[in-house]
């Protein structure tokens, strides 16, 4: 072999090698963000309604009494809405993929509030693009992020959950959903949704969805912030849905996550809470 190419071919050696360890680096930017298992997200849920359920007015209490989280299994449609079980006590049910979708708004909601990026929306166009229906949910591709994860990912995950259980939580203390007989007791399997209780559960869901969505999420940002979490995960949240609703997007996409078809005109909600809080904020609150 010739000097010359002996060269060359050390050159492209040389240059595989650093592609790769670039590779690796950035995959490891991407992956340094903390990832939940699916039964940690649902402790959290668990934890989370208590911790909103246990604020309210005692008569609340009373009249929601039992009230509990139960989860749809499914990994692909981010779902969240009330309902009663087969028992008639009062339910907060909440899908696995919402669950999972949410670790993925507070990522890139802090990466955005971090570097000035806009993360939240560039992964809610790569859902539009990439989601199949039925298919588990997408995380963001390899390479989206490339710094580390912010501090503030844990926090914003708690935020964005605590508004979206406070939102269906105003909407069973407000009575938009009266269930017939709730009790103290809890039956073995009710943190399981059956396809039955789904199945009633979206019967009724037309009756009570979208109505009065200003002021359960006006109600849901004020029990989230008395127990300690900021509106930060509401404003994320609405940015991704509002996101999946825009003319381009509904013309691309092929996925439409149920919570989008029961809490709809995302950008109109965040516009109204951006004008509450604005609201609050000049009155000193």
């Amino acid at each position: 072999m010739s000097s010359t190419r002996a060269v060359l071919v050390f050159l492209v050696g040389l240059a595989v090698i650093v592609g790769a360890l670039t590779h690796a680096r950035a995959a490891r930017a991407d992956e340094i963000a903390p990832d939940l298992e699916g039964a940690d997200l649902r402790v959290r849920a668990q934890t989370e309604l208590r911790r909103l359920a246990s604020a309210m007015r005692e008569e609340d209490q009373r009249r929601l009494v039992g009230l509990y989280v139960a989860f749809d299994a499914s990994s692909s449609d981010p779902r969240a809405q009330v309902a009663c079980d087969d028992d008639g006590d009062y339910v907060i049910v909440v899908s696995d993929a919402m669950l999972r979708l949410l670790t993925h708004i507070a990522r890139a909601a802090s990466y955005d509030e971090a570097y000035g990026s806009r993360k939240l929306e560039e992964h809610a166009a790569f859902v539009v693009r990439s989601q199949t229906p039925s298919r588990r949910l997408l995380p963001p591709p390899p390479g989206f992020y490339d710094a580390e994860a912010p501090a503030t990912y844990a926090e914003r995950f708690a935020d964005a959950l605590s508004f979206v259980v406070a939102h269906e939580l105003a909407r069973l203390r407000a009575g938009d959903l009266v269930c017939p007989k709730p009790t103290k007791t809890k039956e073995r399997g009710d943190d399981d949704w059956t396809s039955a209780e789904q199945r009633r559960a979206a019967a009724v869901a037309a009756g009570i969805y979208p109505r009065h969505q200003d002021a359960r999420d006006a109600e849901a940002v004020e029990r989230a912030k008395d127990s300690g979490r900021s509106a930060l995960g509401a404003l994320a949240v609405l940015r991704f849905f509002a996101e999946l609703e825009t003319p381009r997007a509904r013309a691309e996409r092929r996925f439409a996550p149920t919570y989008l078809a029961h809490h709809p005109c995302a950008s109109a909600r965040l516009a109204s809470l951006q004008r509450a809080l604005e609201l609050r904020e000049q009155a000193g609150d």
